[in-house]
């Protein structure tokens, strides 16, 4: 007996038809009864009985039947160990600077406790340089926030973010885009969806910064601001990680702009077992 033996005594004995056991396995009805008569021959025992236009399995019949569901069930098992990929190799993962720092690291240790085999490449940058890295092939995948609908990308909301405005300790409250036209704003680059948010919000009230200095982390923000040189916009989780909180003031952001998704994305029908992987332990930590 071969395989296609017992997968026919599971389709006959289930469906009790010769018609709906051909159609399921792709073959003609005559095909499928040969094929009974044969195993029946070869075993030497009746394995069924045609009554009122339906096929029941005898005893022996059942008993062939209940032992054809494990051999394919093994079968199936081993294919799939051989065939379907397993997470490892190289990950190439990009991520939002404070994400980085505050979100990161307990699913990424949680990936390499499941996966050793893996092996994480990680970059920070601003949405926009992680984005065109994904669509570049630079990345596999990458968390950006609020990722803008693209037919090239398949993406999943991962964490949604509070952002919060921030100035030295002594800053009048911030309420109004023009309680900051004549202060200093400390950034990302432009391509950062989060100093993206802060401009629109100023040019909503007809502000322009009367300066915008670029910095290239949060935390550079972080000091720039509790030594007096400007205001930013920062996601609130990474004050958690700040040690000086008491030399800067938090002043809530416009509702409007203040709540940001953040998303992982990669490129569309390319979700590798790495990425699986990933996702699986997104969504069991969540």
């Amino acid at each position: 007996m071969d395989i296609a033996d017992f997968r026919t005594i599971i389709a006959l004995t289930e469906t009790g038809s010769v018609t709906a056991t051909a159609k399921a396995l792709n073959r003609v009805p005559s095909a499928i009864t040969t094929r009974i008569q044969n195993v029946e021959s070869q075993l030497g025992k009746v394995l069924f009985i045609k009554s009122r236009g339906k096929f029941h399995p005898t005893g022996e019949g059942h008993l062939l039947y209940e032992s054809a569901l494990k051999i394919i069930e093994l079968v199936t098992s081993a294919e799939d160990q051989v065939t379907r990929p397993r997470p490892g190799g190289r990950f190439r993962i990009g991520a939002l600077d404070s994400m980085a720092a505050t979100r990161l690291p307990r699913p990424l240790a949680r990936l390499y406790q499941n996966h050793q085999s893996i092996s994480v490449e990680l970059m920070t940058g601003i949405s926009r340089t992680l984005l065109n890295a994904v669509l570049s092939y630079e990345l596999d995948a990458a968390f950006i926030a609020d990722a803008p609908i693209d037919d090239r990308l398949e993406r999943m909301p991962v964490y949604c973010e509070e952002l919060v405005i921030i100035a030295a300790a002594n800053f009048p409250l911030i309420k109004h885009p023009h309680d900051l036209c004549r202060t200093t704003l400390l950034a990302f680059q432009d391509g950062c969806s989060y100093r993206d948010k802060l401009t629109t919000w100023l040019k909503s009230a007809g502000i322009r910064p009367v300066r915008l200095a670029e910095m290239s982390s949060y935390h550079a923000i972080l000091g720039a601001v509790s030594a007096g040189m400007g205001a930013g916009v920062v996601p609130k989780a990474i004050l958690e990680t700040f040690p000086s909180t008491e030399l800067i003031s938090v002043h809530p952001f416009d509702r409007a702009h203040s709540s940001v998704t953040t998303d992982l994305i990669w490129r569309k029908n390319e979700k590798t077992a790495n990425v699986i992987a990933l996702i699986e332990i997104l969504r069991a930590l969540e």
